[in-house]
């Protein structure tokens, strides 16, 4: 993820606001301050998983890093304002386990 923080004034971004207006996409204001912290943990992970192209031309490269940011903010919050926060949310707090039933009846079959 170092190709990130080499982009130009990524460094004094402080919110999720600063984020959308930096890379120039427009949110629902409501949307953002409801949902900001799962967007920003979808955009760590899509982030951490990019691998940038790098250009020989360093201007180039710079604004494709800048563009592959961009893209990825993007798909990170049309993701988690696509639905119900506990099937959109990369938190761990919504990847719980389905709940199970056994029965008695199953438990009494297996005693020795």
């Amino acid at each position: 993820m170092e190709w990130f923080t080499r982009i130009e004034g990524v460094e004094e971004l402080d919110s999720a606001q600063a984020f959308f207006d930096f890379f120039e996409l427009e949110v629902d204001p409501v949307m953002l301050r409801s949902r900001h912290l799962h967007i920003m943990v979808q955009f760590n992970q899509r982030l951490t998983a990019a691998v940038p192209v790098h250009f020989v031309d360093e201007d180039a490269s710079d604004r494709a890093s800048w563009q592959l940011a961009r893209r990825l903010l993007a798909e990170s919050y049309a993701q988690t304002i696509a639905g119900p926060l506990a099937t959109q949310s990369g938190l761990a707090v919504y990847q719980r386990n389905n709940a199970s039933f056994i029965g008695w009846e199953e438990l009494l079959e297996l005693r020795p």
